[in-house]
């Protein structure tokens, strides 16, 4: 019962909010587009400070759906150190998780690694809401144990844009710039939805963020969900990423056979006018369930064999810095097990990709010097 001899009129709404903030542990939040936090993963974010994976002021006309895909943060990293026993996320999303085939973690939801390029372990995830854009999330809470720096990766939503992101920590805590990657390259991945990601249950699961704990490089994720088709356009939009380590192609599964046969070579033309030495790898897609189909396998492998094709005749116009990946191969002999839907990788999925694909990318950077 509410005492009678309490005067509520005594106290400011803004006196009690006081009051209330003096009860819990003070935080401050930090805005990780200033230093020392880095942010990796967006190839213009240096010139335009923006969360998104094409340049917002572009000189070419990006098809539409590329677009608009391109503020979905699929690859984007917060990276830095800090001792602070708690950490915090808020952010402002652009829309709600709404994806049948993908967990909420995945499309909206960030994660959180902890160690030096290379040597990260996953430690956390921030879940989203299902019908709200914004929110907040413990990361750690570390009040019970001993202080220590640590140095934090946090991948962000694989299908989502980010219209406000900010990070919580104690306020005498120290924040410093993460280690260093062993060269300013970038290896860069384009493609179609499996590129961007779908259907990984949390960011740090789809398969570029997978290599990218593997290698002490920036990896840039440049694939479209249903979008990635070889467009003019994008291909002189890719070619202007500065600093590639190695760029791979991999968008047989957007566009028919005959659509991919008139644009895979002017693609790998078109990048190799301004990046003559810069290996590339064109990948075959990963295998879909309905292949058991014989009509269905007809184009599969018709693709397949034109990405071969291509690259054994870049080959013998003396370019040795273009690989062939059969992407049939990557999900092993139980891969009808390694999808969602059929099409869309689960973990396991993504897990027996990355691990496919982690020796040749090795080779092509070891080829030039990068690693």
């Amino acid at each position: 019962m509410e005492n009678p001899n309490y005067n509520w009129n005594n106290y400011s709404m803004e006196h009690v909010l006081n009051i209330q903030e003096q009860q819990v542990d003070p935080i401050e939040w930090h805005d990780p587009k200033n230093d020392p936090f880095k942010v990796n993963g967006f190839a213009w974010f240096d010139k335009e400070k923006e969360y998104r994976r094409m340049p917002k002021h572009s000189v070419m006309e990006l098809p539409i759906c590329v677009d608009e895909l391109a503020n979905c943060t699929s690859g984007g990293q917060i990276r830095f150190k800090t001792d602070s026993t708690k950490l915090l996320l808020k952010t402002r999303l652009s829309g709600v998780a709404d994806i049948g085939h993908m967990a909420a973690t995945g499309q909206s939801g960030f994660d959180i690694y902890i160690g030096e390029p290379g040597k990260q372990h996953y430690l956390a995830t921030a879940i989203p809401p299902i019908h709200e854009k914004t929110y907040e999330a413990m990361l750690w809470d570390f009040t019970s144990t001993s202080s220590e720096l640590r140095e934090v990766t946090i991948n962000l939503p694989l299908y989502q844009g980010i219209e406000e992101l900010l990070i919580g920590i104690e306020p005498d805590a120290i924040i410093e710039a993460p280690t260093s990657y062993i060269s300013n390259k970038r290896a860069l991945f384009y493609g179609t939805s499996i590129t961007q990601g779908g259907s990984a249950s949390r960011p740090g699961m789809s398969y570029t963020n997978i290599l990218s704990r593997r290698f002490q490089l920036e990896f840039i994720n440049l694939g479209f969900s249903g979008s990635g088709k070889g467009e003019r356009e994008v291909a002189l939009t890719i070619r202007d990423i500065e600093n590639p380590a190695c760029l791979v192609i991999d968008y047989e599964a957007n566009v028919t056979p005959d659509e991919y046969e008139k644009t895979l070579v002017s693609f790998i033309e078109i990048y190799r006018e301004q990046h003559p030495l810069v290996p590339i790898m064109v990948m075959s897609r990963i295998p879909h369930a309905l292949d058991i189909l014989p009509e269905q396998n007809l184009e599969t492998m018709r693709r397949r064999n034109h990405s071969k094709k291509v690259v054994d005749q870049f080959k013998q116009n003396g370019d040795s810095h273009i690989v062939f990946v059969d992407g049939s191969k990557l999900l092993g002999m139980r891969w009808h097990e390694g999808t969602v839907d059929g099409v869309h990788p689960n973990d396991y999925g993504f897990m027996k990709m990355a691990n496919g694909l982690e020796a040749p990318l090795w080779s092509m950077l070891k080829s030039v010097g990068v690693v």
